[in-house]
């Protein structure tokens, strides 16, 4: 019998992209898939649109529950799905219809026990920006993994150059490989639980296969959403996400402690970037107020001795310099004259 993919769905209030994003999926050229959508509680039509679809559609299965988060979400359509592999779209994205059949050829050919790809980031005015994996092209067994990937896996040295990208919609996992994991990915990560996700599945991973050049997810980025905008509370979320990756790592025994204090602050660098130019309505004290909170905490303090901005691109270099020696009005000045000039991304 030919193997199975089963597509998941996180869906909340997503009326709006519902149709684009389903239909993506149920045209698929591979037809041999099954489509679990798992309503989180929304509170607009999408209950009533994830009926519908599987009604019209055999392959279509429609979950509902109480608003979990995004992370409860996905883990329940995961225990709902009955595919040997599991593959994830963000209810606001879509895929291109050649998505199935391709991994399904891969599956068959490598027997791989995750499938890497590349994502297409859309913005505004219909600007592509491809994402794709550091890693190269082809199979990777578990020798590879621990040699080559685990050094690398949260940095190669500047800032956000992970060796994988962390989101859960460019990869294809083995099912039975997800529910190993599960109940060690806590419900409550709000950012970062895709890398958290993914962070523990590669881990127990015995291999991989990576394609590159490949970019049939289609994410789709909105200013607006909680990745895009901005969010007052997000280092304390980051936090969170910092300490679930420590507790992965000594599970799983990941030896690179390291690695997940140069993401933290990487993550936590961004994100400062994001205060200074997207929090301009509070004045230059309130910024530096916040700006300074963040700095002096004993966590991200700790994490800032562990890495080597030598080692990062030169505007990431000068930014990051600047934050360690808390030159917050320099700081300010320059990353706000650099967004303007756009020369630097917030």
């Amino acid at each position: 019998m030919e193997r199975m993919i089963s597509f998941v769905v996180p869906c909340y209030n997503c009326e709006k992209t519902f149709e684009r994003c389903i239909g993506s999926i149920r045209n698929q050229t591979y037809n041999r898939i099954e489509i679990v959508l798992v309503d989180d509680g929304s509170t607009d039509q999408t209950y009533a649109l994830c009926e519908e679809a599987a009604k019209k559609d055999a392959r279509v299965k429609a979950v509902h529950q109480n608003n979990g988060g995004l992370m409860n979400a996905w883990k329940r359509g995961v225990r709902e799905a009955s595919g040997e592999y599991i593959a994830f779209c963000d209810s606001d994205d879509y895929i291109e219809n050649d998505l199935a059949q391709t991994l399904i050829a891969k599956i068959k050919e490598q027997h791989a026990d995750v499938i890497l790809y590349g994502m297409a980031v859309e913005y505004a005015g219909s600007k592509l920006v491809y994402n794709d994996n550091r890693l190269a092209e082809g199979y990777h067994s578990k020798e590879d993994i621990e040699k080559i990937i685990w050094p690398r896996y949260f940095s190669s040295g500047d800032m956000q150059s992970e060796i994988i990208v962390p989101s859960r919609d460019v990869k294809a996992f083995k099912r039975d490989l997800l529910m190993k994991v599960m109940d060690h990915l806590n419900d409550t990560v709000t950012v970062g639980e895709d890398e958290l996700t993914s962070f523990a599945v590669i881990l127990s991973a015995n291999s991989i296969y990576c394609m590159k050049q490949y970019f049939p997810y289609h994410y789709i980025r909105n200013d607006e959403s909680m990745i895009g905008g901005y969010d007052a509370g997000i280092f304390d979320k980051m936090l969170t996400l910092r300490n679930e990756l420590v507790k992965i790592a000594g599970i799983y025994g990941y030896p690179y402690p390291d690695q997940i204090e140069k993401d933290f602050v990487s993550h936590v660098l961004v994100y400062m970037k994001k205060e200074i130019c997207r929090n301009r309505k509070s004045g230059y004290g309130q910024v530096k107020r916040n700006l300074v909170t963040v700095r002096e905490n004993a966590v991200f303090s700790e994490a800032l001795k562990k890495i080597d901005i030598k080692k990062y691109q030169l505007k990431n270099r000068v930014f990051a310099g600047l934050v360690i020696r808390k030159q917050y009005l320099v700081l300010y000045a320059l990353t706000n004259l650099m967004s303007a000039l756009g020369m630097g991304k917030a």
